[in-house]
């Protein structure tokens, strides 16, 4: 079984509770290796934090540089999430009638975007690491569960989901595009 199955047996209405799933839990048939990669954004030296860049041949690899935060963009007076926004820590998004954005696809063709009408929401909060006191799983899973539920339906599917759009700031793309500038200098 795997999560086709699953999703196809529930939808047809069988009358399951558990799944014993097996090696396919934890292994992939298209990819049985997790690829993780740990990318430097942001160094910090006394209290300052400054932005950095990986730069790669493939335009897709390209990091996006500094401390950020992350903002869900809602319809006015909905919970309808339309859009997330990466923006710098140091940016602060508010509900906005327009705002111009970047798509953070960097293969996009028509890179830049007028958003109108929202309400932003950040989803980042900082957690202290010095306090030994431990957020239990379920709070983790119960906060988890309701930003999922926030999506639209058709981002959901497993089989040919819609694109969630991600957007980010004029000014990160900015801080992005000048970090790649200084690469490109200095390898030259």
């Amino acid at each position: 079984m795997d999560e086709h199955i699953i999703t196809s047996l529930l939808h047809e209405g069988a009358p399951i509770d558990n799944f014993g799933i097996g090696e396919k839990l934890i292994t992939s048939a298209s990819a049985p290796v997790l690829s993780g990669v740990y990318k430097l954004a942001a160094t910090e030296s006394n209290g300052q934090s400054t932005p950095k860049i990986k730069v790669s041949a493939s335009r897709e690899k390209l990091t996006i540089p500094g401390d950020k935060q992350v903002y869900r963009l809602y319809e006015p007076g909905t919970q309808r999430a339309f859009a997330d926004l990466i923006a710098l820590a140091t940016e602060t998004i508010v509900d906005a009638t327009s705002l111009t954005v970047v798509t953070s696809d960097p293969l996009s063709v028509d890179r830049q975007q007028r958003l109108t009408h929202f309400e932003a929401r950040p989803l980042l909060a900082p957690v202290d690491l010095s306090n030994t006191t431990s957020i239990p799983v379920t709070t983790i899973q119960a906060t988890t569960q309701a930003k999922l539920a926030e999506l639209p339906r058709t981002t959901q599917r497993l089989v040919n989901p819609d694109l969630y759009p991600v957007y980010m700031t004029t000014t990160l793309s900015q801080l992005q595009t000048s970090l790649l500038n200084k690469m490109t200098i200095l390898a030259d």
